[in-house]
């Protein structure tokens, strides 16, 4: 193990959220982050039908299923992820599922689309920033031609240049826009969330 690595590993393991959700077995330290912003607004509601985008490995899944048993949940992610109850898993790319999926109108409409996903990090700004909007920007077009009148969208973004202008477009869409920022992400860490809330303007796509 490289001297970063064992870093990162030693860091990791000793982090309160991942002994946390190690104890409470759930499947990531993320669980935390959507926890806290749900508890504050209640984005998690009975019998509302969820698109998880980017789930691997399913903490977000995982805890919207645990915290109501009636949602309908639906997770997408190219990676594989373990079955969880009332979840139906979706192997796919988020642009694949957009093209082969929701297009041909096979989903009911959504009270909420959340999604942490993130890019593969390589440690530059100048490259991180806009590959996170530009997955931020796929989540987006998924949601407004998703979501029902009223619905939320929560995505992961990062806070750079381009940022501040993804946040002025998000904010003719929706009534609400905020910036949150959990206590389980890491203070050093560039990592915020946009909840965007009541859907007010469909896209034209």
């Amino acid at each position: 193990m490289s001297k970063k690595s064992s870093k990162w590993y030693h860091s990791h393991i000793s982090d309160e959220f991942v002994k946390l959700a190690n104890k409470e077995n759930w499947r990531s330290r993320a669980v935390f982050k959507l926890k806290e912003i749900d508890e504050k607004y209640n984005l998690i509601t009975p019998n509302s039908n969820i698109l998880d985008l980017g789930s691997a490995p399913g903490g977000w899944s995982q805890y919207a299923s645990q915290k109501d048993s009636s949602v309908k949940i639906t997770a997408v992610d190219l990676l594989p992820m373990q079955s969880i109850e009332n979840v139906n898993f979706v192997q796919s790319d988020i642009e694949d599922f957009a093209n082969n999926f929701l297009k041909k109108d096979k989903f009911v409409k959504i009270d909420l689309v959340m999604s942490d996903i993130a890019p593969n990090i390589s440690g530059i700004d100048s490259a991180d920033v806009p590959a996170m909007l530009n997955l931020a920007d796929m989540v987006a077009e998924i949601a407004l031609n998703t979501l029902n009148d009223s619905g939320n969208l929560l995505v992961k973004l990062f806070q750079g240049k381009g940022t501040d202008n993804f946040l002025k477009e998000m904010r003719e869409y929706f009534e609400k826009v905020k910036i949150v920022k959990p206590k389980a992400s890491k203070s050093n860490s560039r990592e915020i969330y946009m909840l965007a809330l009541k859907l007010k303007y469909k896209s034209i796509n």
